[in-house]
């Protein structure tokens, strides 16, 4: 399996797709924990947004729920956002990101 990144954004869609799904399903977490083995906290984890990569055990839940992971997007908006999230992480990702954007410049 590719391990991908996900922005902030991404990562709250998807666990609200979760939660959604598994509310429709009439599952409470502790239920879907029993069902796939996983830890019930790792679950509430993943439905509040509070991670960056796909892991196996976030894939497996996606998959029992019939929930599409796609990697990420290369349409303009997703990069565009993916900038602004390095942005605001730190003074050292906003001089990198600063730093990448004046080289692309220079390509020109």
């Amino acid at each position: 399996m590719q391990t991908n990144r996900k922005s902030v954004l991404a990562a709250t869609q998807l666990g609200d797709s979760l939660r959604h799904r598994r509310k429709q399903l009439g599952l409470t977490l502790m239920q879907l924990a029993e069902k796939l083995d996983v830890d019930v906290g790792q679950l509430s984890r993943f439905e509040r947004a509070e991670f960056k990569i796909v892991s196996h055990n976030l894939q497996k839940v996606a998959n029992f729920l019939q929930i599409q992971i796609s990697g990420r997007s290369e349409e303009p908006d997703a990069i565009v956002e993916q900038f602004t999230e390095l942005l605001g992480r730190s003074a050292r990702h906003r001089a990198a990101v600063i730093a990448l954007v004046r080289a692309l410049q220079e390509l020109r």
